[in-house]
């Protein structure tokens, strides 16, 4: 039972962190949507302002052809972008069990409210580790696992010995001399049996070795497991890192390429630049907006992942002894409730508490 406790909340936390990280992918998607119709706006100028200087016969036929072709191949990026959007939004639909409505045809199934931000994090990556040793319900399972395991064996032991069975009770008889079923004779019986199968001996042999075998494999699997989240909590660690780093060379990017294509333009209407210094610094333009914006996006599901690797981001009411810390196996334990819930759950456990990120989701069909 504790195994398969476990087990679903596992399955809890990694819905979650799909959850964020599929929103944050709508949110960055939905963003780039508005760095590529900007840059179109700004190339529709540019080839506008040429298609007038040409016909006023200061520039040649090369420059009005020039922005013609960046218009062209801008204009695509933003389709893909456009595409990209409505398909996440398909996919986190999909992750949240929204069914396909023939009233909505092809319009988005849900809106996604809020942006990519930069909330700073102070992370000790050896007080994580220690963490998510601690709450990771993928180490308890296996720890569960462990503990029944080694019951088997004991089950596997126990044919070794004597098979022991009494029985004990109170009999009563009406007597055959009267029809006063008040008289009536009881009295008590004993009973007992036994069986002890010393031909078998060599089939409990194999049954044991078979079961201790299993609680050997299930101990290595626990120690691999328990690497395994090490691993998990390290990568989301460094991933926290690149997105960290990613976004302070990015703080100012944004700013100076925004200024180096003010002042390209500034040296095209005063004759002193080139057409080709504009469209190189739209360019770098868009490749800084983009670039900040994965980085915010980097940054955002790295904090999922790190959420989940380190079993942060929900928090369950304690109903369940940790195997680690139960002294009596046989002990009746009272059923926890199977997913986390504001209601009160069966026994004396607290009410089960629930974080939330600081992003919010509103649904179309809920209109």
């Amino acid at each position: 039972r504790d195994s398969s406790y476990f087990s679903f909340r596992n399955s809890i936390d990694l819905i979650v962190a799909t959850v964020r990280e599929q929103f944050y992918l709508i949110l960055l998607d939905r963003a780039l949507i508005g760095v590529q119709e900007e840059s179109v706006r700004v190339l529709q100028s540019q080839l506008q302002d040429q298609q007038n200087r040409f016909e006023a016969g200061t520039v040649p036929r090369f420059n009005v052809l020039q922005a013609q072709v960046a218009l062209s191949n801008q204009i695509p990026q933003l389709i893909t972008a456009q595409n990209n959007y409505r398909i996440s939004q398909l996919q986190l639909a999909k992750t949240l069990g929204l069914d396909f409505n023939p009233r909505r045809g092809d319009s988005a199934p849900l809106e996604a409210v809020g942006e990519l931000v930069y909330i700073p994090r102070v992370i000790q990556i050896t007080q994580a580790i220690a963490l998510a040793k601690e709450n990771r319900p993928f180490i308890k399972q296996q720890k569960a696992i462990v503990f029944s395991n080694n019951s088997q064996v004991g089950v596997a032991r126990s044919t070794y010995f004597p098979q022991i069975n009494a029985t004990a009770g109170e009999e009563f008889r009406s007597s055959p001399l009267t029809d006063n079923i008040r008289a009536a004779r009881s009295g008590y019986i004993f009973g007992a049996t036994g069986s002890w199968a010393i031909w078998d001996w060599g089939a409990t042999f194999g049954r044991v070795k078979q079961a201790r075998a299993i609680l050997e494999e299930s101990k290595v699997t626990l120690d691999d497991d328990v690497r395994q989240v090490e691993l998990e909590v390290q990568q989301a660690y460094s991933n926290l890192l690149q997105g960290k780093e990613l976004i302070q060379s990015q703080e100012k990017n944004v700013e100076q390429a925004t200024e180096a294509l003010r002042l390209a333009q500034a040296r095209l209407d005063a004759g002193a630049g080139t057409q080709l210094e504009v469209l190189d610094a739209r360019l770098q333009l868009t490749t800084a907006q983009s670039t900040r914006l994965q980085a915010l996006y980097t940054w955002n599901t790295a904090v999922a992942e790190f959420d989940r690797a380190t079993a942060t981001e929900v928090k369950y009411s304690a109903c369940v002894d940790e195997p680690r810390t139960r002294s009596k196996l046989h002990d009746p334990r009272p059923t926890p409730a199977p997913k986390p819930t504001p209601l009160p759950l069966n026994g004396d456990c607290a009410p089960a508490k629930v974080t939330h990120t600081r992003t919010k989701l509103e649904s179309s069909l809920a209109k």
